[in-house]
This record gives structure tokens, C-alpha cells and sequence, in this order.
């Protein structure tokens, strides 16, 4: 049964007792939760051996007791210790010889048989988020200080046994922004920022990369990613462009890298931002000769086409809490921006844009490493079955309508058309500078796109030639 972060209970107790049993039950139906007992420490904050036997003992006596599994933490609460018995949810209606507790509102109290069936056929909590339930299992202790000064804007890692007062800001950040529930236990939003193996916790929350070469089926070799997301995605870029990327026949005849590395890396943090990661199911890299994919459990609004996510749209995360502090730490903009910034470097490396697809539960990018692998390859062998439907997709809805607007009045557009055309779709207050600088043409030239897109009726200008900017109709 799910505990909001409202309700998540706490119990306490001056030592341990026969009825802590009954209360770690009732607990446990509870949704999970702690229960603080006092600790016994010298004038040195030595603990005694009396505090000391029992964290050994407790898990024990809970676990044949109730089959279930308690973690024992000693922390200091209001200047003095205490042991905190941290008791996870249990799945499924929990009894203490032969009776159903169930603790709320700082009471204990024993299930009827109209109580029992309420707990045994719960209502779904549809308020809750996945990103903020409680991990009940982990505290601020098991969190990466580094992670957690850096987010917070402590100014060096903090002894938090000792500086009470610089914890309690952390904490006070952290559950600000959702990281952390009011009882100082981290959310699965805080796990997965802030821990430095939130996979742990959270089943499926790595990154897998396997290379194809020429064929699907089977990789020829594999990597799977852990670490906190913001290494996964730094550690997953620098694979892909080292070792997945590196031996390419592309990357020996030009000396470079075959994909623009920033557009990889927006496309990487953007599938860690928006994963569903309620789906327990890892990030899937898929490397062949001719072009990366990258494949990823969780799609923008089901109202939303290729089209809407090509153009320009407000930012609409999956995970508010894990997105909003990723702004926080300038790692990613919040502004919806993310697709744009792709299509331009692909635009400005001179290759073609990604590919996009969405379909029920995922979305999916695919990044072409040469203009022919676009005619030459296909996504998927079910849902791209001819050489005009790659083509199609791969082009913006912009690219797509100009291309049926020319063929009408039977006048052909030029590469350099359609790739300003591609530019000013995505950014219009680009000048004409900046777009042949881009694209490594001269002004002349794309000023000559600007006429001709301009009397087919596919742009139009808004405001002054100083001061505006290019509209897509």
C-alpha cells in the first residue's frame, strides 16, 4: 500500500519492546516508514554496548519474525542519538501472528475484516508521482555528498554527524525541490540524481550499448552504463565516440568524428530526463555501420505527432522533479529546446537531421552518418518498409510541405534550399550570415533560398529586415 509523502509514518519508542513488532507491521502496511528509538551514548558520544547489541539484533528478530527485511541506521535527531529502524513497504498485506496492524496518525491499531479488505484491495493513488515516492530503504547517508553540496550549494562536503545546521539547509533544498520527503528519506527523483549507483534501488536505471555492424540480431559487443545519471551520460557519450565510433570508415577518411558529438550528447541527456523509469527497463543504444539509435521507454504527450516534437513546443517533462534539478545545475536548459539544438548540428555538420519516431511507450532517435545511408537503410522492419517512408521521416513536417509546394508549381528546390529552409524551421531569427557561416555557402546563396522559399508561400518575413524574423506558413 503506497504512503504519501504526507503521511510516510514515524513512530517512536524509548527502547525496544515486544510491541515494536506490531508497530513495525502496522508500518510496513502503512507503506513503510521508521521507527526511532533512543540510542545509549557516553559523555564522548561513544555509543554504548547495550545500542550497540541491539542494531545487530533487531534486523535479525524482525526478519523471522515478519520475513522482512530492515535496514538500522544510528543518526542524531534534535541533538541526541538515536536508532532509526527504516522499514520498507511490504507488497502485499503483512500480519504479526495472526493479526493485520496498521499504523497512521501516530496510532497502532488492529484491522477488522472491512479494513483488511480495503488494505487487501487498495485504491490507485493516481496523485502520486513515481518520481516522488519514498525509497524507504536509503537515506541522506547513502547519497554522493559531492552530488549533494554541488545541487544544494554547499561550499564543501559536510560531516553530517557533526554540522547540523548545513545538513538541515540540505535537507530543507532537498525536499524543496522533491529529491527528499519531510522525513528525510530521498524520493526515487533524489536516488537517481544524487546516488552513485541509483540502479541499486531502481531496477533498469543504466544505459546499454551494443554494436550491430552491418546486421541486426545478436551485438557484436556490449556495454551497459552505471553511476549517477549525470556520469551515465558522460560516460556513455565518450564510449559511443571512442570505442563505438572510432574504428568507422567515416571517421577514417574524414579524421573527425562521424556524428556531431553535442547532438549525441543532447540526445543522450534528453533519454535520461525523460525516461518512464517506472518501466525497470534500460536505455538501448543500438550502434550499426551506417547510424546510431537510440531507443528509450517513456514519449512526450500522446496528443503530440513527429511533426509537434520537430517544431517548436514548451518543454513537458516525464519527470518535472529530476528535470527541474537538472536545470538547476545549468546541465539542461528546460526550455524545450533540446530536438532544435539536435537538428542544428546535424544541419551544420552537413549531414542529414535525426530521424525521429514515436510510438506507443517510446520514442526513438536515429542519427544517419552519410545523406545515402538514409535511402539505404531502414528504422524498423515493420513500421518503415520502403525507401519514400525513410526519406518522409527523416525530413521536419517544414521540409516535408515545401518539397509538395515546389513539386505543385513545378519548380525545383536546391539542397541548399531545403537545408535553410531546415534552419530557419527551427530557429527563425537567424540571419543570413550566421546561416551561410553554418552551412559553409555564401550569403548570396542564401539569400537566394530566402527569395525563392519566400514566392513559393513557404516562409514569410514578420517584422522589419533588422529586427524580425522568418515565419514557416
Amino acid at each position: 500500500m503506497a504512503a504519501t509523502d504526507a503521511s510516510l509514518p514515524i513512530a517512536r519508542r524509548a527502547t525496544w519492546r515486544d510491541d515494536c513488532l506490531e508497530i513495525v507491521c502496522g508500518i510496513a502496511n502503512a507503506g513503510g516508514g521508521r521507527l526511532v528509538l533512543d540510542a545509549d551514548v557516553d559523555g564522548r558520544g561513544v555509543v554504548k554496548r547495550k545500542t550497540n547489541r541491539l542494531m545487530k539484533t533487531i534486523p535479525g528478530i524482525i526478519s523471522s519474525a515478519l520475513d522482512l527485511t530492515c535496514a538500522m541506521e544510528l543518526v542524531l535527531e534534535e541533538g541526541r542519538m538515536c536508532l532509526e529502524v527504516v522499514i520498507p513497504p511490504s507488497p502485499e498485506p503483512l500480519s504479526y501472528r495472526g493479526t493485520f496492524y496498521l499504523y497512521q496518525n501516530g496510532l497502532n491499531t488492529v484491522l477488522d475484516d472491512e479494513a483488511l479488505d480495503r488494505l487487501l484491495q487498495p485504491e490507485a493513488d493516481i496523485d502520486q508521482k513515481w518520481e516522488t515516492r519514498p525509497v524507504v530503504q536509503a537515506s541522506l547517508d547513502d547519497l554522493n555528498m559531492g552530488l549533494v553540496t554541488r545541487y544544494t550549494g554547499a561550499l564543501r562536503d559536510t560531516d553530517i554527524t557533526t554540522d547540523l545546521d548545513e545538513v538541515a539547509v540540505m535537507e530543507e533544498k532537498l525536499r524543496h525541490a522533491g529529491l527528499m520527503t519531510g522525513v528525510g528519506t530521498p524520493t526515487n527523483a533524489g536516488i537517481l540524481l544524487l546516488h552513485d549507483q541509483p540502479h541499486r534501488y531502481i531496477a533498469g536505471a543504466t544505459i546499454r550499448i551494443g554494436f550491430f555492424g552491418g546486421r541486426r540480431g545478436t551485438p557484436l559487443f556490449e556495454d551497459e552504463v552505471t553511476g549517477s545519471l549525470i556520469d551515465q551520460v558522460h560516460t556513455t557519450v565518450d564510449l559511443i565516440f571512442d570505442k563505438y565510433l572510432a574504428d568507422s570508415a567515416i571517421t577514417r577518411h574524414h579524421g573527425g568524428d562521424p556524428l556531431p558529438r553535442e547532438a549525441v550528447h543532447e540526445a543522450v541527456l534528453n533519454a535520461v530526463a525523460h525516461k518512464n523509469y517506472d518501466s525497470g527497463t534500460p536505455i538501448q543504444i543500438s550502434v550499426f555501420a551506417d547510424r546510431l539509435c537510440i531507443d528509450n521507454v517513456g514519449r512526450p504527450p500522446r496528443t503530440w505527432t513527429v511533426a509537434a516534437l520537430l517544431g517548436r513546443h514548451t518543454s513537458r517533462p516525464n519527470n518535472p522533479n529530476l528535470v527541474g534539478a537538472l536545470r538547476s545545475l545549468g546541465i539542461i536548459d528546460g526550455w524545450g529546446n533540446g530536438v532544435g539544438a539536435m537538428r542544428m548540428e546535424c544541419i551544420e555538420a552537413g549531414l542529414p537531421e535525426p530521424v525521429f519516431e514515436l510510438r506507443d511507450d517510446e520514442t526513438m532517435v536515429c542519427f544517419q552518418m552519410d545523406e545515402d545511408s538514409v535511402m539505404r537503410t531502414s528504422l524498423t522492419s515493420t513500421d518503415l518498409t520502403s525507401s519514400g517512408s525513410i526519406v518522409r521521416a527523416a525530413m521536419s513536417d517544414a521540409r516535408a510541405g515545401a518539397r509538395e509546394a515546389a513539386l505543385q508549381q513545378e519548380v525545383g528546390l536546391t539542397l541548399n534550399d531545403e537545408k535553410v529552409l531546415s534552419m530557419i524551421d527551427i530557429d527563425g531569427r537567424l540571419t543570413a550570415p550566421r546561416i551561410a557561416k553554418s552551412l559553409n555557402i555564401s550569403e548570396s546563396t542564401v539569400r537566394r533560398s530566402f527569395k525563392r522559399l519566400r514566392e513559393l508561400g513557404i516562409i514569410d518575413r514578420v517584422g522589419s529586415d533588422k529586427s524580425g524574423f522568418w515565419r514557416v506558413l
